[in-house]
């Protein structure tokens, strides 16, 4: 099997384990790995004129959704705090879902909050530009709304997939934020050195 062969029999095994067993297609693409999957596509479809085009090929109807987190200091204490202490997600009752390492104590890091607020900036912006470029008008959620309502960002997804939303009683989040004191902490530490 030549690489273009392999490469289409790969998108096509996403496409069908990214449907879950619905006729929807479902795909969480961060900013940093775009301009890779737009290559890949455009190996597989070459010849067309954008990646919206490409995207369309490759996926049919397609609704972009921007996730994107307003308190971008926030974000970067917990993804600092996530890769220092090996745990990414917990499950409501608290108990652990992803570890990727073992167990450390993590710790207060100026420059490196610093550096990542910075970037995650930046990925918004490089979005925001790319929709811009695109002709895309994504479908925006904010991620502290998001974890706060839910069952209400589900029903603005589904209005926008035109499907029918489950019963809002049965939305129950998967995860649970892992912010606590120490990220607390953090911040206001930030504010403070960012202030000398």
């Amino acid at each position: 099997m030549g690489e273009l062969e392999f490469q289409l029999a790969y998108l096509n095994a996403a496409i069908t384990a990214g449907k879950g067993g619905t006729e929807i297609f479902g795909l969480r693409l961060m900013r940093e790995n775009l301009e890779e999957l737009s290559a890949i596509l455009d190996r597989i479809f070459p010849g067309l004129a954008s990646d919206k085009a490409r995207f369309e090929k490759a996926f049919g109807r397609v609704l972009y959704i921007h996730l994107s987190r307003e308190n971008k200091l926030a974000q970067a204490v917990s993804l600092i705090k996530a890769q220092q202490t090996g745990l990414w997600h917990i499950a409501p009752d608290g108990s652990e879902i992803e570890r990727v390492g073992p167990a450390r104590e993590p710790h207060y890091d100026f420059e490196r909050i610093k550096g990542e607020v910075d970037e995650l900036e930046a990925y918004d912006t490089a979005w925001n530009i790319w929709f811009a470029q695109q002709g895309i008008a994504p479908l925006r959620i904010g991620y502290e709304r998001l974890a706060a309502e839910p069952a209400v960002e589900l029903l603005r997804i589904c209005e926008a997939l035109g499907v029918r939303p489950p019963d809002a009683e049965h939305v129950r989040p998967g995860v649970a934020k892992l912010a606590d004191a120490t990220s607390l902490d953090w911040m206001r530490r930030f504010h403070r050195d960012a202030a000398v």
